[in-house]
């Protein structure tokens, strides 16, 4: 892909995320000078696992990476890391698997239990093992650290675009590209929102999720009946649902216990994030939350000694393609278009863009000239995907907490949601790219 004209380009990589690390690690194996600007003092994960459906699993293949994430990911758990989630995470998957389905029934309502096989399509894997691997296949003096991006300028559409960081450095390149996630100073830039206002694209979509690791044995010893360790287990309820399946080999049962503000009508809804979106918890609120579901999930969510909240924060309004992209700067990833994780979809969409700016930025074709076109077409095939992959996230969540009715047969939906957002040959975007690019003028 590469050529004497794109492997010029110097490209800057704000984020040094599995998003950011994915597009660097395509981007170097193709010949382009590209560099990675970090806010920590080192390469790592926040949060426990990363869904990878299929889509997903076919970009890291293209790369030759993807042996490297699953083994790492094997040793993560081999060596019993806590809060990971090597598992199959974010059931439902293969809805062809389905076996029955399960009514815990007390108090004041009536939950049902959903199962599904756990022998799916897609896969979980803990972030910081994800991140190790990727971090192996750049080279050191690529990675830059403490350069939190404060803000971007670019004084010609055609000059180079100046990084301006926190601890009062600056760094220059012919295109920059944020991956720095869903607060993301870059895309305050393309969006031409100012620094000194709240990013209006910036909301908190009113749900929150609890983590939790619990040992197995405690679990049976408080009266837990079921087979955890069996398959990934989703009990769903009103405005509630929990993600359970079982890690380090069955011994500890992961949990991720939603819970939707029921004031939360939709995303004309969604409010400013608070300023921290993690936040302490106890077992006693978790336990609140999710009071009346029976003595199975009352027993199992009892087992709690840490936990956490995670304020579930997203991208709305959606940002248009014209929004994506500025002269020579674009976004990607969740600075693009955070979403809800109820169909475990955020990461393979962010290594979508990745991979197309993989290709576009390598092209034989694409010069300093041109590249803000080349990145316009990014943004245009990328945006109508992404966001349908977010719509359909959000219906997920509707489906498994009641807002979409209680119709079981709703959950056949997800079914079809997912096999959108799997189903995609690897290089479809990159042909609409090209033909979109030849089309205008732009390739020839």
């Amino acid at each position: 892909m590469s050529s004497a004209s794109s492997s010029s380009l110097r490209v800057a990589i704000v984020g040094g995320g599995v998003c950011g690390m994915t597009c660097a690690i395509g981007l170097i194996k193709a010949g382009v000078d590209v560099h990675v600007y970090e806010a920590a003092s080192k390469f790592g994960e926040i949060g426990a696992g990363v869904a990878l459906g299929r889509n997903a699993i076919n970009i890291l293949t293209e790369l030759d990476v993807y042996d490297d994430v699953h083994t790492r990911s094997l040793e993560h758990e081999a060596a019993g890391h806590e809060n990971h989630d090597w598992a199959k995470t974010h059931p439902p998957r293969g809805l062809d698997d389905m076996h029955e389905w399960f009514k815990y029934v007390s108090g004041k309502t009536g939950e049902t239990l959903w199962e599904v096989n756990a022998d799916t399509l897609a896969q979980g894997v803990h972030r910081a093992a994800f991140l190790d691997a990727l971090v192996h296949h750049v080279d050191p003096s690529r990675a830059h650290f403490h350069k939190r991006c404060t803000h971007v300028t670019q004084d010609t559409p055609d000059g180079p675009v100046t990084m301006y960081f926190q601890d009062g450095t600056t760094a220059e390149a012919d295109v920059v590209l944020g991956a720095d996630g869903i607060k993301s100073a870059v895309r305050r830039y393309v969006a031409d929102t100012s620094a000194d206002v709240h990013d209006p694209h910036l909301k908190y979509s009113r749900c929150v999720a609890y983590r939790a690791l619990i040992p197995a044995d405690k679990a049976e010893a408080a009266g837990c009946k079921f087979d955890y360790s069996a398959r990934p287990l989703c009990p769903v309820g009103h405005n509630r649902h929990i993600i359970i399946f079982t890690v380090n080999a069955g011994t500890m049962i992961n949990i991720a216990a939603f819970v939707t503000d029921p004031e939360q009508t939709g995303p004309e809804s969604y409010v400013p994030p608070p300023v921290l979106s993690k936040q302490s918890a106890t077992r006693e609120q978790l336990l609140k939350a999710y009071e009346g579901w029976g003595s199975e999930m009352t027993n199992l969510l009892s087992c709690v000694e840490e936990t956490a909240k995670w304020d579930i924060d997203v991208v709305y309004p959606p940002i248009e393609a014209e929004g994506w992209t500025k002269g020579s700067v674009a976004i990607l990833g969740d600075a693009a278009h955070g979403m809800q994780p109820h169909l475990g979809a955020g990461a393979g969409q962010g290594l979508e863009d990745a991979y197309l700016l993989i290709q576009l930025m390598s092209h034989a074709q694409t010069n300093k000239s041109n590249v803000s076109d080349v990145l316009k077409v990014y943004a245009t095939v990328r945006q109508p995907r992404a966001q349908k992959v977010w719509d359909s996230s959000k219906r997920a969540g509707d489906i498994y907490e009641g807002r979409a009715g209680d119709d079981l047969n709703r959950f056949a939906e997800v079914e079809a949601l997912e096999k959108y957002i799997w189903n995609r040959p690897v290089n479809a975007d990159l042909k609409d790219a090209e033909e979109l690019l030849v089309k205008q003028g732009v390739f020839h």
